[in-house]
């Protein structure tokens, strides 16, 4: 068994060699020695027991706190609010619950009307059914967190892949200011642009084989015309584009 002594010395040689020990007296140092070797060597005072009663109220508290801050919460464990999932609810009602709505992400963005950025959300189920939804929010990151103000502009969920035929397929809304926010399928084109009556042309943002546009429909000039490149530049479709507020009415001479 180490002794006393041994301890000692063995305390001695793992202490570094220092300047102060010149201006230390050994017998201060000795007796400082014996202090750490009393201190070691006496049993550490054994750990109350907690109670069960505190830590269940502790865990409330915390929960409870989780609710009340559940914007901030949300936005550091990447946790949607329910004032952004609640309009995508529609995403589950039209998958049978297959697609979470918890799982969106921002996948594209491009400029909007009035400062805004026209943004594409989508999540997908395990089987391959992708849902959509382009939404007009103020601008930034595409990584940036879900925005608490925005203008939903519809949305479709859909099995597979759209189709090999560019415009083969459309979908779209109109806002009360005549604002049109669609999308066409993309097919083969890498690239879709929309020319507009005034000569302006604007670039389409192409996501989950999709090409997202907006226009301001205004019937009294020809409509804009949307139209899809391959990557060599060529024109594989193009398509004049609705006036959704006045689709299916019954024409003047009609």
């Amino acid at each position: 068994m180490t002794t006393d002594r041994d301890a000692m010395i063995i305390v001695q040689k793992l202490r570094p060699v220092t300047t102060i020990d010149d201006h230390w007296p050994a017998s201060a140092r000795k007796a400082a020695l014996e202090r750490l070797l009393i201190a070691t060597a006496a049993e550490p005072p054994e750990a109350p027991q907690r109670s069960r009663r505190r830590r269940v109220v502790l865990t409330a508290a915390l929960t409870a706190g989780l609710v009340v801050s559940g914007a901030s919460v949300a936005a550091a464990g990447g946790l949607l609010p329910e004032s952004f999932t609640k309009p995508l609810s529609f995403w589950a009602s039209e998958t049978g619950g297959l697609v979470d709505v918890q799982t969106a992400r921002r996948v594209a963005q491009a400029p909007g009307p009035d400062g805004t950025v026209l943004t594409v959300w989508s999540a997908k189920s395990q089987g391959g059914t992708t849902c959509i939804a382009p939404m007009f929010e103020p601008p930034g990151d595409l990584d940036r967190p879900a925005p608490t103000r925005f203008t939903l502009a519809g949305g479709q969920c859909a099995d597979g892949d759209q189709g090999k035929e560019s415009f083969g397929s459309m979908g779209g809304s109109a806002d009360g200011q005549g604002i049109h926010t669609m999308w066409a399928a993309a097919g083969n084109a890498v690239r879709a642009e929309l020319r507009l009556p005034d000569g302006t042309v604007r670039s389409a943002v192409r996501a989950e084989e999709l090409f997202f546009f907006w226009y301001l429909a205004n019937e009294s000039v020809d409509p804009p015309v949307l139209v899809a490149y391959s990557a060599a530049g060529v024109v594989l479709a193009e398509r004049s584009l609705p006036n959704l507020k006045t689709l299916g009415r019954p024409s003047a001479g009609g």
